[in-house]
């Protein structure tokens, strides 16, 4: 069994061709993604294109937290989903207003497939893949930040690794580092974190999984990419948004 790991490409089709291609050159079972498909509240690159790739390559998707706002928004879920948010430990932005203007942006096949993910997925031979942590993903408890995740409790852990069952290796993104991380449940079992997504500017990380007679072996590798416009801001586009969203007329 061998299983491949990119997460976190946020709407920036280059770097998700290129982690399929370097993560296809090694002929992987499956090939799966943790969430952040899509950046919110708006991509670098049209929404669709990542959908259509992730679609026409056959990739495993679940949502990552970016995503949620898109596919929540104007959903009977969208209180959790804020009441999700507001556990981490960070005030939301004057970004959450343009909920309703980014789910606009999406074609409606696009939010229906994305709709149809599911939250997270129990793979085959011990494997669990969630965005963030087992249960929400806008916090992560391998480690925990004091910046982001400072209001996640002992309570929250325990019934987090509750949600695994069996598994005995996650695969997650969300966060950027460490890329490894060992925890264990509360019977004493070792559970083995394996994160993909950020690496550096221009780089995407992903990982390959090849289960071997004596357990999981983890490859890390980068694969570089350029921008479409590498001047993109996304903070300059949502001042944009907003304003164009305001404007008389």
């Amino acid at each position: 069994m061998r299983i491949g790991l990119v997460s976190d490409t946020e709407g920036d089709l280059p770097k998700l061709e290129a982690a399929l291609r370097a993560l296809g050159s090694h002929a992987p079972d499956l090939i799966v993604h943790a969430g952040d498909v899509l950046e919110y509240p708006f991509s670098r690159d049209p929404p669709s294109e990542s959908v259509a790739l992730l679609r026409a390559e056959a990739i495993r998707a679940i949502p990552g937290n970016h995503d949620r706002y898109l596919i929540d928004w104007g959903t009977p879920r969208w209180p959790h989903t804020l009441w999700m948010r507001l556990r981490r430990s960070d005030p939301p932005g004057r970004w959450l207003e343009a909920a309703p203007i980014a789910q606009a942006k999406l074609g409606p096949d696009d939010l229906a497939w994305l709709r149809s993910l599911p939250e997270e997925l129990s793979l085959d031979d011990g494997v669990y893949l969630c965005h963030g942590m087992p249960g929400n993903p806008w916090n992560t408890i391998w480690p925990r930040s004091e910046r982001y995740d400072a209001n996640v409790s002992e309570q929250d852990r325990l019934a987090s690794l509750a949600l695994l069952e069996a598994a005995e290796l996650v695969l997650c993104g969300h966060a950027p580092a460490p890329w490894e991380y060992r925890d264990r449940r509360p019977d004493g079992r070792e559970l083995r974190i394996v994160r993909a997504g950020d690496r550096e500017p221009g780089r995407v990380g992903y990982a390959l999984l090849t289960r071997r007679p004596d357990g999981w072996q983890v490859e890390w590798g980068e694969a570089p990419f350029t921008p479409r416009d590498p001047g993109w801001s996304w903070e300059a586009n949502l001042v944009r948004e907003l304003e164009l969203h305001d404007r008389p007329g």
